[in-house]
């Protein structure tokens, strides 16, 4: 199984099956659910930046 990490939350997300994706700047990105990407669409930089850490992570 190949998984990717959703970006907001840091959750593993199965690539084959994923529901919610997004691709910004020629990159897809996985998201465990709606809420994940849609936050991730209002400031993909936010969450691409280094320094960011997900909740509980």
């Amino acid at each position: 199984m190949a998984s990717a990490v959703d970006p907001v939350c840091g959750m593993q997300v199965d690539i084959e099956t994923a529901k919610w994706t997004f691709e910004y700047k020629g990159v897809t990105y996985y998201f465990c659910g709606k809420g994940c990407m849609l936050e991730f669409k209002d400031d993909p930089e936010k969450y691409l930046d280094p320094n960011y850490s997900p909740q509980g992570m």
